[in-house]
This record gives C-alpha cells, sequence and structure tokens, in this order.
C-alpha cells in the first residue's frame, strides 16, 4: 500500500461508502504521528472529521481557508491528508497539491472505486486504485444534510426513523451516517451502506452529556436520489425529546448515577 516513511502527502477519493475513512482508522491505529486532515466543502457537517478528531485527538483538522496551514504542516514533518468527497471535483484539490508538489512535496493519489466499472475520472486521476464491491454511480445523485446540534433523540424513535431512512421512505438511499445524540448522554455514529446486511451503530468516546442540550456536534448525511428532504427534516424533530422531558431523564439518570457511586463507595468500606 502506502509506505508512511517515504509519503507526506495523500489525496483520497472516491465513491461515497467505499470505505475511505474507515481506510484511513486502519493506516493510524496505533500510531502517534503528526498528521493534518483537510476535507474541503464539509465544514457544515463534517462527520468523519468529528469521528476521526475523537480517535485521533492530536491530529490537527483544517477548514476551507486555512489551505496554507496545510503546506507549512508538511514543512514542519506532519502527514497531510485531503480527502474529496465524491461531490468535489477532482481539479479542486489541484492547486493545493500542485503548491505543495513546488515545495518539494509530491503527492499519492489514492481513488476508492467500484469494481464493476474500469474507467473514470477517478482512474485517470488516482496514482493507485483500491476497488469495493460498490454498485455503478448515479449522475443523478444528491447530497442532504442535516447539523443537529444540540437536538437528544428518544432511541425507539431514533430507530424507527433509521430503519425508514434506509429503507427508502424518503428516497433511494445509497449511504447514510450521522452523529446522533441520545436520552443517557451517549453520542453514536451510524453509518449504512446500500448493499451492505446491516447498518453500523457504534458508541463514540466521548464524555455523556447529562445537563443540558449538548454543545457539541451532530448531524446527519444521506446520500441517494430522489431524497425527500423536506419531510426528513420534518421528521427528525418529532424524534427528539423536548426541553421538559430532556430536563426530566437527564434529573433521572444523574441520580441513579449518583446512587450507584453511593453503593460503590458503601461496598468498599
Amino acid at each position: 500500500m502506502i509506505d508512511w516513511t517515504k509519503t507526506a502527502i495523500v489525496a483520497i477519493a472516491g465513491l461515497a461508502g467505499s470505505g475511505k475513512t474507515q481506510w484511513l482508522r486502519q493506516q493510524f491505529q496505533g500510531k502517534t504521528v503528526p498528521v493534518t486532515y483537510f476535507a474541503p466543502r464539509t465544514v457544515d457537517c463534517a462527520i468523519d472529521r468529528h469521528c476521526l478528531a475523537l480517535e485521533f485527538p492530536h491530529w490537527q483538522f483544517l477548514e476551507e481557508g486555512q489551505e496554507i496551514e496545510l503546506i507549512r504542516a508538511v514543512e514542519q514533518g506532519a502527514i497531510a491528508i485531503l480527502e474529496l468527497g465524491f461531490y468535489v471535483a477532482l481539479a479542486s484539490g489541484e492547486e493545493l497539491l500542485k503548491a505543495l508538489a513546488e515545495a518539494g512535496f509530491p503527492c499519492q493519489r489514492l481513488a476508492f472505486v467500484s469494481e464493476q466499472i474500469t474507467s473514470s475520472p477517478w482512474h485517470d486521476w488516482a496514482d493507485q486504485l483500491i476497488e469495493v464491491p460498490l454498485p455503478l454511480p448515479t449522475n443523478e445523485i444528491q447530497v442532504w444534510r442535516s447539523p443537529l446540534r444540540g437536538q437528544v433523540f428518544d432511541p425507539a424513535s431514533l430507530n424507527i426513523f433509521w430503519d425508514e431512512l434506509t429503507a427508502g421512505a424518503y428516497g433511494q438511499i445509497q449511504r447514510a451516517k450521522g452523529i446522533v445524540e441520545i436520552i443517557d448522554g451517549r453520542a453514536f455514529y451510524l453509518d449504512y451502506v446500500a448493499g451492505m446486511a446491516d447498518s453500523l451503530y457504534r458508541e463514540l468516546p466521548c464524555e455523556p452529556w447529562l445537563k443540558g442540550r449538548p454543545e457539541r456536534f451532530s448531524g446527519l448525511e444521506v446520500v441517494g436520489t430522489q431524497l425527500d428532504g423536506r419531510q426528513m427534516a420534518a421528521t427528525i424533530p418529532d424524534c427528539c425529546l423536548n426541553d421538559e422531558l430532556l430536563a426530566y431523564y437527564q434529573g433521572q439518570i444523574r441520580r441513579q448515577r449518583q446512587q450507584a457511586d453511593l453503593e460503590q463507595q458503601y461496598a468498599y468500606t
């Protein structure tokens, strides 16, 4: 694959749900090397960025307008990751990559493509291809995003909404992912890819939020065709707790935890 001792910059592109972020996670698991990550056109709902930030807190994460910081980071010895979503034109990152190359840091281009196709802009762009078992992409693909900061889901209602979403109630879904908060203060990462047997539900490594509305990122991104964004936006609030119910449940959970802590203290006396 890639020799990280010799490669300073990797640009990654490809299909939605093709495993780009999971590949990154596997590459750097257990490593403490300095990494600077930049994914353009995701600032409004940067789900992958926030998941990676929880898992790799020592990484530097940049937003659009901070490209010069990426160059500086590479010059100081960091590995640079430029992730281009399928909705980002491959040419849009070339100016940055050219500037890095001129500074003496050539880039390795890696594309995740469907094993069903042999020719695409990604094939022409990439130095290395990773073929994945995904259906052929369509030219009518849409992206719908919804920041959800402060929203807390009732788990049963969330499960119903997610099942409806992935079953096609709001359009033909190719990929859906999100970070959501639930009643007991935990945050979860949800991931669905068409053709896969099950959705992924993974608890995120963050402190439970049990006082008021969470002041941290949460959001949802849906990729597919004929998406009914208006109906999704109307349904989500019905799955979430109002202020009164949220305060009630958070109070109950805090009292339960306090009681458990007291019982544990008595057990050691």
